[in-house]
């Protein structure tokens, strides 16, 4: 009587284990985007807010990330920097600019990865009143 036991808990455990380990594996195998926007310049090609197109408040703009996590935006000659950090299991970036211009503010939010290339990236806001969708280009 103990074998059937034994053996109906034994197959419990390896479904249980492989279950798991697969779960594990979506998560740690997730694309990263700092390998790609820790190299060169970008621009901001695209930033909407509630579908409205305000991507004119981003002329001249141009933003460097550093693989140490620092953020360096340059706008109308001026330079400002603050820091930015990737999450690859939530598949996020956070950015953090310290200023106060209106539109670079803007930037600072969790961003959703929507989408990986050498040339581009683009990013939804995460948990805000307003859907906002930022796209980068490479210099």
């Amino acid at each position: 009587m103990k074998k059937p036991i034994l053996l109906f808990a034994i197959k419990c455990s390896v479904i249980l284990y492989f279950a798991a380990c697969t779960g594990i594996d979506k998560m740690t195998t997730a694309i990263s985007a700092t390998p790609s926007v820790t190299k060169g310049s970008w621009k901001i090609n695209l930033y909407t807010e509630s579908k409205n197109d305000k991507t004119t408040a981003f002329n001249g703009c141009m933003l460097t990330f550093e693989p140490s996590g620092k953020i360096i935006a340059y706008k109308n000659g001026e330079k400002i920097t603050g820091n930015w950090a990737e999450d690859d299991i939530l598949k996020r970036i956070t950015i953090n600019l310290d200023t106060d211009d209106p539109a670079l503010t803007k930037l600072n939010n969790y961003w959703n990865i929507s989408t990986i290339s050498k040339w581009q990236m683009c990013f939804k806001t995460v948990n805000t009143t307003k859907d906002s969708q930022l796209q980068i280009t490479s210099l």
